[in-house]
């Protein structure tokens, strides 16, 4: 294989995976600025007397989000815990899991 072939061939592949991780960035930004509108939506609604309407849209926004894309990037009961505290996560979160494991391995 020549030098400028072979150059070519990892000048594509270099190209190629530069757009894979564009559009893995694109899809990761598209679902944060979601997460950042449903919280906007919900604090207009539960504070400034706004609609319901605004929540659910973009609830279903971040489902198709999900289905398209795969997981939204977020552990979602990690995150939960952090804001809400281990008793709004419960037993599904990883801790607990663990935990529950743990006194089976026990017993």
């Amino acid at each position: 294989m020549s030098f400028i072939a072979k150059a070519l061939e990892i000048t594509e592949k270099s190209f190629e995976g530069a757009v894979d991780q564009l559009e893995e960035w694109s899809a990761h930004r598209h679902g944060a600025k979601l997460f950042m509108k449903l919280g906007i939506a919900y604090y207009a609604e539960q504070r400034l007397e706004g609609h319901h309407e605004p929540v659910a849209r973009i609830m279903d926004a971040l489902d198709g989000h999900a289905a398209e894309h795969g997981e939204t990037g977020l552990d979602h009961l990690r995150v939960a815990h952090e804001v809400l505290g281990r008793d709004f996560a419960g037993e599904h979160h990883p801790e607990a899991a663990a935990e529950k494991a743990d006194e089976k391995a026990d017993a």
